[in-house]
């Protein structure tokens, strides 16, 4: 068994306001659209509860492939300020990656900033710093383009 430790640190900047930027997080619907991994791939919210204490379930996987299982768990909401969540990644019934979730939101002259922070666990080799960054820089350019298509 193995446990490496990691931080990930992520801004974005988008030409929205902060209210648009906190929305996307916020909305299942959004994050639906946003989220999407892509062709080849599914994803469903088994529970989407965007409220401190309660928690959002997410599977997602390639079409006909290994399932993963993403659970967050909202420890605090700040409209147009910050999210701060709990979250696991599994798969077959193996917990691959445990750790926390930071997303702030700021005013920027021409939009929003976001600043994503991720620090956790990456258990036996299963997950790895690289793969979450990569998976958050693709989530946060499909957010930007999401928040673009948007009025």
């Amino acid at each position: 068994m193995s446990i490496v430790v990691g931080t990930i640190e992520l801004k974005k900047d988008v030409d929205r306001p902060l209210s648009a930027a906190f929305l996307a997080w916020s909305s299942e619907e959004a994050q639906r659209a946003w989220g999407d991994p892509g062709d080849g791939w599914v994803m469903a919210f088994d529970q989407f509860r965007f409220t401190v204490g309660e928690s959002d379930i997410c599977r997602f996987g390639p079409k006909g492939g290994q399932q993963y299982i993403n659970e967050n768990h909202y420890l605090a909401i700040e409209p147009e300020q910050r999210i701060v969540y709990s979250t696991s990644l599994s798969s077959a019934g193996r917990l691959n990656f445990a750790g926390t979730v930071a997303i702030t939101f700021e005013a920027t002259d021409s939009g929003a900033r976001m600043r994503l922070i991720e620090q956790g666990l990456y258990f036996d080799g299963q997950e790895d710093i690289a793969g979450h960054r990569s998976g958050w820089e693709g989530m946060l350019s499909a957010l930007g383009k999401y928040l673009l298509s948007r009025p």
